[in-house]
């Protein structure tokens, strides 16, 4: 008995992963049309096959309902035993074409097809690069203009220092000459820490995103500028030997630590091929 409910719950675990698949698979219009562009240079296949076919079925389903007279339809409703039911609301309304174009804006552009690069190659920004960067990202949405982040280089050695914080957190002992290698991934970190200040106009939650929205605009400038680079954070982030180490006062929050350097070639190289779809932005928009 117990055997046959575990295989139900599995089957119906596999249904559900297999819908949520199936429901994220679909790229958006715009990478479909990078992987027609793609498929005319054939630089793809199968995959660029079925997305036309897909657009194919949906070009013949939407003229069927626009051919569909709506009397017609609320009459067949009703003969159906079935009274037709107004809806309660609309949705967004896309009928009018858009007149952005994110693959000829550069800025769109370097946003859609960011990536985070989790090995990089040793080559990183100097501190001057990185003061023009944040430069750049200081026009963050921040309500009453409070700044309430901040940003620590960590280098060379700093970065064993990190690593023997978290092994201490973690509480892992390591023998003469071990060391916690994860902070030596990358030759440069910058460490995020959200920094809120008392206001009676602006809770803690709304700094804390506005520190949030910093990381990922620097994210951005650095993948614009040529950098690769991961965010990176971890249970251990806010732990009290991480704390000390960046020197954090108590109402400050560490928001993990970027790990900056060079894309290397071989990502280069994937990335002028990558026909990777964006997640489908419907699923983000939405009405009252």
């Amino acid at each position: 008995m117990g055997s046959h409910k575990k295989d139900k719950c599995k089957k119906s675990k596999h249904k559900d992963r297999k819908r949520s698949k199936d429901a994220g698979g679909d790229a958006c219009e715009v990478t479909k049309d990078r992987v027609r562009a793609h498929f005319l240079d054939g630089n793809t296949g199968p995959w660029a096959k079925n997305l036309a076919a897909q657009d194919a079925q949906t070009a013949n389903s939407a003229q069927s309902e626009a051919n569909t007279d709506p009397a017609e339809a609320a009459a067949a409703s009703a003969k159906g035993g079935t009274a037709a039911i107004a809806p309660t609301r609309r949705g967004p309304d896309y009928s009018v074409s858009a007149s952005i174009d994110i693959v000829a804006d550069p800025v769109l552009h370097a946003l859609s097809t960011r990536r985070s690069i989790s090995k990089v190659d040793p080559e990183t920004p100097n501190d001057s690069d990185l003061l023009e960067i944040i430069r750049s990202i200081s026009s963050v949405a921040d309500h009453k203009s409070l700044r309430p982040w901040r940003f620590l280089i960590i280098r060379g050695n700093d970065r064993h220092r990190l690593g023997d914080a978290l092994d201490e957190a973690a509480g892992v002992d390591r023998g003469p000459g071990e060391s916690n290698t994860k902070p030596l991934r990358a030759e440069l970190l910058l460490a995020l820490v959200s920094s809120p200040v008392k206001h009676d106009k602006v809770p803690e939650w709304e700094q804390h995103a506005t520190a949030a929205g910093a990381g990922h605009l620097l994210e951005l400038a650095l993948w614009q500028a040529g950098w690769g680079v991961m965010w990176r954070s971890g249970t251990l982030t806010n732990t009290e030997p991480v704390r000390r180490l960046h020197c954090l006062d108590d109402h400050e929050l560490l928001m993990g630590w970027f790990y900056i350097g060079a894309v290397p070639e071989r990502y280069r190289q994937r990335l002028t091929t990558s026909t990777r779809p964006l997640p489908k932005p419907e699923q983000f928009l939405d009405t009252l």
